[in-house]
Parts: C-alpha cells; structure tokens; sequence
C-alpha cells in the first residue's frame, strides 16, 4: 500500500464494502494498483469462478488473467483500464469480459464497471474497484454481443493476412464471396479468365481459405459484402 497516512481511510472503505457486498447480484472486486492483485473479492464472485481470496492474493496478475479470462477480449480492455488510471477524473470505463466458470465448458459474458476506488495523499490511484454481472446466456442480447466479439477477435487474427492483399484482389474476394466463379468475375471485372484465377489462388494462399465459407466470413468481416 502507498502512504502509510491513507490506511485509516482505505481500511474503512474496505469495511463499509464487506458490510453488503456479499448482497449484491453482481461480483464485486477492488484491486491493488502497486501489487495488481486482488485484495477483495465478494462471495458470489468467489463462487462463480470456484476460488478463494486466499488463493487469488497468491496469484500474479498474469496468472488470474490467464486462468479466468479471454486473453483476446482482455487486451481491448485493459488499454481502457490504464487510461482510467492516468486521468485524474471520477469516471469509469464499461466493457464486456469472457470469463471462465468451472463446470462450464463456454465463456460466460459478463458485462463490467471499472473505477478508481481510493487515491493516495498526492491523488494518485492506490486501488481500483470492478462490478461485473453476468449476462443471462439465453438472452437474445448477449447472443449479439457474443457474436460481435467474435468477430473483433477474427479480425484481430487475421488482420494481418488481410492487409497483404491487393486492391484488386479485394475486389476479387468480394465476388467470390458471392458465389461467383472465375469466368464471372473476369466478366464483371474486364480482366481475363486466367487472371481471375490467378487472382483466386493468390487470394486463398495469403488468407490460407480452405473453402467458399470462410472466403464469405472475411468478406463479412471486412465489409466487403
């Protein structure tokens, strides 16, 4: 802990959450920013992941995120987490995480809040505080976010195949994806035959496409179709 003179404060608040976080239909977490480990977590949130506080307080940060967390969601939102850090404002930062529940072989989304929970003398944050509730998994909403989050991580991995194409060859995907075959495309285009084929080999090495469905998918994801 920072400053020796704020542990009155810190303890108190710390005392005042426990009172009725364990209430609460939503786990709630507060952080140490000098050790990033967790120094409280309620009983529901200790319960949905299948851990103690014991065992978190001897967990590296890296450890907890890769335990309980998608890596790939988590590196959208931590970016958010350290600029919340660095602004001397009372706001905080929303964002959706992928949790792993035990028993349960799917991510489960959960929806969550962050914000600086105590500042040392100077203002600086010593401690963060994180709400996060689950979202019902039949709920037609959390079907959309999912599916929208899967395709922030398709284009996260395939970025960089997708840059190393051509201009033209965009173009190409694009009919393509629309079940078009090469004569159709040399057509469409003014190009020759061969040269839409070549086209096509090319476009299905630089993004390894194995058939027409994932020719579609990169289409989709890169608003192309």
């Amino acid at each position: 802990m920072n400053d020796a003179s704020t542990q009155p404060d810190l303890k108190q608040r710390l005392e005042s959450i426990r009172l009725f976080a364990d209430e609460l239909p939503a786990t709630l977490i507060i952080h140490s920013l000098e050790s990033l480990s967790i120094i409280y977590m309620n009983k529901i949130g200790l319960d949905t992941i299948g851990t103690t506080l014991e065992e978190l307080e001897r967990m590296s940060q890296q450890q907890y995120f890769m335990r309980f967390f998608n890596e790939e969601d988590s590196n959208d939102y931590v970016p958010k987490i350290i600029q919340l850090v660095k602004s001397a404002a009372d706001i905080h930062v929303s964002y959706f995480q992928q949790v792993r529940v035990p028993l349960n072989k799917e991510w489960q989304l959960y929806a969550s809040n962050t914000k600086v929970f105590h500042r040392d003398i100077n203002g600086i944050p010593t401690h963060l505080i994180t709400v996060a509730g689950m979202l019902d998994p039949v709920h037609h909403i959390t079907s959309k976010v999912n599916r929208v989050m899967e395709e922030i991580s398709f284009l996260r991995n395939n970025n960089e195949s997708f840059l190393k194409l051509t201009r033209r060859e965009k173009e190409v995907l694009t009919h393509m994806a629309l079940g078009k075959n090469s004569g159709e495309i040399s057509a469409l285009l003014c190009i020759s035959s061969a040269t839409a084929d070549t086209h096509r080999r090319n476009i299905r090495g630089k993004l390894k496409l194995k058939n027409n469905y994932e020719a579609v998918r990169f289409a989709q994801a890169y608003g192309l179709i």
